[in-house]
């Protein structure tokens, strides 16, 4: 089975198989295609940006396809579902490639995030899932792999990046606006959330995964070390102030940062570290399961969950 993953900042590709409803084997890989890029300002995808995210579709289809998938499910998320020209898009993809994209909603996007992320834990808390992206994000509370809140909110670490950091080193000024924007957009969340019991906070997206790639320093992607790695408070303020205070070129020499994220990670980063205080909590861990893993959960054949 193969899983595609078209999000605003990076295109996924998940190649498995599963057998009796588990994952037997997997392997990610990812291309920063970076549709959303100027999407709050022009409220459309630019035509290098579909170009280049339909050439990332044709390769991640013939690799599939030498993979032997009998399956290949295709989910965008917020930079497509909110472009004024997303038919447009989706009619070069099908008539380019012959791929038909499900264009979720965010409802959709936090169900299949949970699915994955809950594949393969034992849940008798209630966790809460973040799931930042680079258009949106989304905030999860389950237990036993049921949905008992779920809040996607229009902030995500390019959408922020764009419209509150106007240089690198990031000034007081620009972190004073992205601040009180984050505040003002999990507000609402975050009332509700610090009523409820949380007992774990589990991070998925670029954004966690990249985090944990700069804890461990590694050069190249291992998803077993990345898998369950856990953050404290203190490792992510002392991340931020290190990564806001270098410029770009300065962020390319950083283990466990790819250069295509070295401009929108701080933002990321403030997301992150933003809830947790609202929170109070000290520690996330993060999953490398994630809606890639929940989009085969939820549309393959081999589960069959409704």
């Amino acid at each position: 089975i193969a899983a595609v993953d078209l999000g605003t900042n990076s295109i996924r590709l998940l190649l498995c198989q599963v057998e009796d409803r588990e994952f037997k084997q997997k392997k990610k890989e990812v291309i920063t295609t970076r549709i959303g890029k100027n999407l709050l300002e022009t409220n459309t995808m630019s035509d290098k940006a579909m170009t280049k995210n339909i050439e990332a579709l044709r390769y991640f289809k013939n690799k599939s396809e030498s993979f032997g998938a009998r399956e290949l499910i295709v989910i965008a998320t917020s930079a497509v579902r909110e472009a004024s020209n997303k038919d447009i898009f989706l009619q070069k993809v099908k008539e380019e490639t012959n791929i038909d994209i499900k264009v979720i909603d965010g409802k959709e996007e936090a169900y299949i995030g949970m699915l994955g992320v809950t594949y393969d834990i034992c849940q008798e808390e209630d966790i809460l899932i973040l799931d930042i992206g680079g258009g949106s994000s989304e905030l999860i509370l389950s237990k036993g792999r049921k949905i008992k809140y779920s809040d996607s909110v229009d902030v995500g670490a390019v959408k922020i990046t764009e419209r509150f950091i106007s240089s690198n080193p990031i000034t007081d000024t620009d972190i004073s606006g992205l601040s009180k924007h984050i505040d003002k957009s999990f507000e609402k969340s975050i009332e509700f959330l610090n009523k409820e019991n949380i007992g774990k906070l589990i991070a998925i997206g670029g954004t966690a995964t990249t985090l944990a790639g700069i804890f461990h320093e590694i050069d190249i992607y291992s998803q077993d070390k990345i898998h369950n790695t856990i953050l404290d408070n203190t490792f992510l303020e002392d991340a931020f102030e290190r990564l806001r205070t270098m410029g770009l070129k300065e962020r390319y020499e950083v283990k466990g940062l790819e250069k295509e994220r070295a401009d929108i990670i701080p933002a990321g980063i403030y997301i992150i570290k933003s809830i947790m205080e609202k929170l109070n909590k000290d520690k996330i861990f993060v999953s490398d399961n994630d809606n890639l893993e929940g989009a085969v959960i939820r549309y393959s054949k081999a589960f069959n969950v409704s």
